[in-house]
């Protein structure tokens, strides 16, 4: 089982020297936190999961943010990524993980951005954003 997270953002303008460096330091901490934090779970997933020594390592189960480079979004689009996200053959709980992550991620790029038009898909489906407590909301 594994998921893909599809995450775009449209506005009238484009991103400032600033806002782009915001969200790529936002993106790099993700990806740093989910490190740490598989990292700090793979012991008992690999025990587990019976997964060989040599395949308990971050990078083998999960894709950090990908944010697409300016030259291939669509026209209106000041950002746009996805990720992919997968067990590895470690079960949901690795996937859980993943997500509840990215998704931290992109409620803080989406209030970095306000004035933008988000949409963030989890394979086919919307995810929705919770307007009172600012944030996406993992059904």
């Amino acid at each position: 089982m594994g998921v893909l997270l599809h995450y775009s953002a449209t506005r009238g303008r484009a991103l400032t020297a600033g806002e782009r460096a915001r969200l790529a330091a936002l993106a790099e901490r993700t990806w740093q936190a989910l490190r740490d934090d598989l990292r700090g779970r793979l012991p008992d997933w690999h025990a587990r999961a019976q997964v060989p020594p040599s395949l308990d390592r971050p990078e083998l189960i999960a894709e950090g943010p990908r944010l697409y480079p300016e030259d291939s979004l669509e026209p209106g689009e000041i950002l746009a990524g996805a990720s992919k996200v997968s067990h590895s053959g470690r079960g949901e709980e690795p996937v859980i993980v993943q997500v509840e992550h990215l998704v931290a991620m992109l409620t803080l790029m989406r209030r970095a951005l306000p004035d933008a038009v988000w949409r963030v898909r989890v394979d086919d489906h919307d995810l929705p954003w919770n307007a009172r407590a600012q944030c996406y909301e993992l059904d």
